[in-house]
């Protein structure tokens, strides 16, 4: 009877242990499967999340591209407006100098002729300063502008300009770069050369001047 009793016991234990396993083995197994489904889901979330980030931040850069393209045409757009209307206020500026409409001022040069000369050499002083670059020339403080009809030789030698008689010395005011107005003049072979050459006792004076004025006509 004890023995039977034992057995029953043992057997019982043994069927307690068994169950508990197969629980235990049934329950790990279902941890298992969730871990590994929350783990491929969790994976998958986090791709989806960088992918959309890696869009929105590729539409970004596009976006900006296309403002940056954008802001460059307007800004060359500007440029050359901004260029054009700097070009035609230059223009404007310098047809009313030639003009003799506004007071000018501004380094230079002056020359001064003590001889009684002919009018194409007027005319020749004239004609190598504005080539050089003046802005604006006078003669005897008579401004020439696009008005000026030129200098004229009056029967008894004398030389008009503007309906003005002028007499020597005469004064040639030029506003520009006075080192190359000055070096123009003065040049091998150039005009205070060939006056040399052609006026008897050519006396002159040629100097550069920080500032000359000259007033509108």
């Amino acid at each position: 009877m004890n023995k039977k009793h034992k057995f029953n016991n043992k057997t019982a234990q043994i069927v307690i242990l068994l169950l508990t396993g197969i629980v235990l083995g049934a329950l790990i197994i279902t941890q298992a499967k969730y871990f590994t489904n929350y783990v491929a889901s969790v994976g998958r979330d986090s791709t989806e999340n960088i992918f959309r980030k890696i869009q929105i931040l590729k539409t970004s850069n596009d976006e900006l591209k296309e403002e940056i393209a954008s802001l460059e045409v307007q800004l060359e757009e500007v440029s050359s407006k901004a260029e054009a209307l700097e070009s035609i206020e230059k223009e404007i500026t310098k047809n009313k100098m030639i003009a003799g409409e506004v007071d000018i001022s501004g380094p230079g040069i002056v020359f001064e002729i003590q001889n009684d000369v002919k009018d194409i050499w007027f005319t020749d002083i004239t004609n190598e300063l504005f080539a050089s670059g003046a802005e604006a020339i006078s003669v005897n403080n008579i401004r020439l502008t696009d008005s000026s009809i030129g200098f004229d030789t009056l029967p008894n030698g004398q030389i008009m300009l503007n309906g003005v008689i002028l007499n020597a010395p005469y004064t040639f005011s030029a506003i520009g770069e006075s080192t190359e107005l000055k070096q123009t003049l003065e040049s091998t072979l150039g005009l205070i050369d060939k006056m040399k050459a052609n006026i008897e006792n050519f006396q002159y004076s040629l100097e550069e001047r920080d500032l000359i004025k000259m007033k509108k006509v």
